[in-house]
């Protein structure tokens, strides 16, 4: 049977090979964790819909991504910057996988805590997208360096269709408008996917971003709180906020100490 673990596996394969490298260990942090909010599960519409107010260009964006959606407005009453934390389970409950996505003006850190080969034992591994130029930084912490390359070179050929049906939902006491629809990956494999987009925390700069073409991070200005999967055998991945914290983020891009290999 395939492993259920697809986001965790298509967001973790590509940093395996660094994790070896590297043996940080961190307490992963409980606090706050609203067990009662839940993802919805995705509602499938096989008619591919429209995207509204949005030109997608395909060269800075290989993934083919849909929104029917209210049309997005630049919100700076709900703007956010600071630190959302995030876990990523399965059906498999011993899954309890985390990522940081660290949200700045016109950058996003992400950061994926792997496990590794100990109990005990936790990898880090760092990346920053820039959208002053589309490009993905892979950040070495230990020698000081980074590597660059295009949105565009990650999980190309993946298709995300989601569309809002009026539908609302809760995280961490915060009001999400619900989207759901379908992710095709390039092997033709069809998931259901849904998210929550939270009406309370905003990008004034980034209007669309799915994290290596496959988990959206915003849509249409919104930060989203909540993302699942569901495969045709009805195995499932959720990644969920469980903490928010507000505050300034420019220390996490500066890279002024940093040299690109």
């Amino acid at each position: 049977m395939k492993k259920i673990i697809l986001l965790p596996v298509l967001l973790l394969s590509f940093l395996l090979a660094d994790a070896q490298k590297k043996g940080k260990s961190k307490t992963k942090d409980k606090e706050n964790y609203e067990v009662t909010d839940s993802i919805p599960p995705a509602k499938t519409d096989s008619k591919k819909s429209k995207s509204k107010g949005k030109d997608k260009d395909k060269k800075d964006s290989p993934v083919s991504t849909n929104y029917d959606m209210p049309e997005a407005n630049i919100d700076t009453a709900t703007r956010f910057t600071g630190i959302i934390k995030y876990r990523i389970t399965t059906d498999d409950a011993a899954d309890n996988d985390s990522m940081f996505v660290i949200v700045g003006d016109k950058q996003l850190r992400i950061i994926m805590f792997i496990p590794g080969y100990r109990a005990d034992q936790i990898f880090e591994n760092h990346l920053i997208a820039r959208f002053t130029d589309s490009l993905l930084l892979t950040i070495d912490g230990r020698n000081k360096t980074y590597k660059a390359e295009h949105f565009a070179n990650r999980n190309a050929g993946t298709e995300l269709s989601l569309a809002f049906y009026k539908k609302t939902g809760i995280i961490l006491n915060f009001p999400c408008l619900e989207f759901s629809g379908e992710m095709t990956l390039q092997d033709g494999e069809v998931f259901k996917a849904s998210c929550l987009v939270s009406k309370k925390h905003s990008s004034t700069t980034i209007m669309d971003y799915n994290f290596l073409n496959i988990q959206p991070i915003i849509v249409g200005y919104k930060i989203v709180l909540a993302w699942r999967t569901t495969s045709t055998s009805n195995e499932n991945t959720m990644i969920k906020a469980y903490k928010i914290e507000p505050g300034n983020t420019d220390s996490y891009f500066d890279l002024s100490q940093y040299q690109q290999k």
